[in-house]
């Protein structure tokens, strides 16, 4: 049967048309990361939830983990409003992440969170410096980005170069070979995937806990064939 309105909760959480929806795992992976910081700092931990869009990272840290201080760089106005009900105590508006840097003074934030906005930037390069001169000594920086065979990527790129790109669509393609350049220099930890493929309402695969816990665990020991990776980086203090 083919669900057609999101009437459960992903994980316990946020509203999906699966128990364990993979789409919502991006959320999901984020809380063990933030739930160590937690418990080293306590409630004062502070997070900067870069393009949180419903803020769906908040709501799965909060209801896992347990509260942090969160603030929110967001430019869209229904998600800026989505944020302010989600609880964000800071919400900084209009900034253009591709030619501005983050209105924010060095070392700030214990946590970083950017999902699925690094492959929107140009500028890319220099936001993931600007987001780690952000990043207070020894904070986590957790970066979600799309994964594309090597082939596709390739193609996806060439596509970019001829054609350009609509507003905020891709620009960066990343397969695990340009992923690992890109992040050659900066103090990666761990990469990992969690999602082979979503069929979300369409198959109940993901109603399922053994498909979701299959997915991840081939994520983390083949993360070049899943659609997704996070990547976690640590600030030498």
């Amino acid at each position: 049967m083919i669900k057609t309105s999101q009437d459960q909760l992903a994980f316990g959480v946020v509203p999906a048309y699966r128990k364990y929806e993979l789409y919502q795992a991006r959320y999901h992976e984020l809380v063990p990361v933030v739930a160590q910081a937690l418990a080293a700092k306590g409630e004062a931990l502070t997070v900067l939830d870069i393009g949180p869009g419903n803020g769906d990272a908040k709501k799965f840290v909060d209801a896992l983990a347990g509260e942090a201080q969160w603030s929110a760089v967001e430019v869209v106005p229904r998600y800026v409003e989505a944020c302010r009900q989600a609880g964000y105590g800071t919400i900084i508006e209009g900034v253009d992440l591709e030619c501005q840097p983050l209105p924010l003074p060095d070392e700030s934030y214990d946590v970083i969170i950017a999902s699925h906005v690094l492959e929107h930037l140009a500028n890319a390069p220099d936001a993931l410096k600007d987001w780690l001169r952000v990043l207070k000594p020894g904070g986590h920086l957790l970066i979600g980005v799309p994964m594309h065979p090597g082939w596709l990527a390739f193609l996806a790129r060439l596509k970019f170069r001829w054609f350009g790109r609509k507003p905020r669509a891709h620009c960066l393609f990343f397969s695990m070979r340009t992923l690992r350049a890109f992040f050659r220099d900066a103090p990666v930890t761990r990469v990992w995937g969690f999602r082979l493929f979503s069929a979300r309402q369409w198959m109940p695969l993901e109603d399922w806990e053994w498909f979701w816990k299959l997915s991840r665990w081939l994520g983390q020991k083949a993360p070049s064939l899943t659609g997704e990776v996070i990547v976690h980086l640590e600030k030498r203090p």
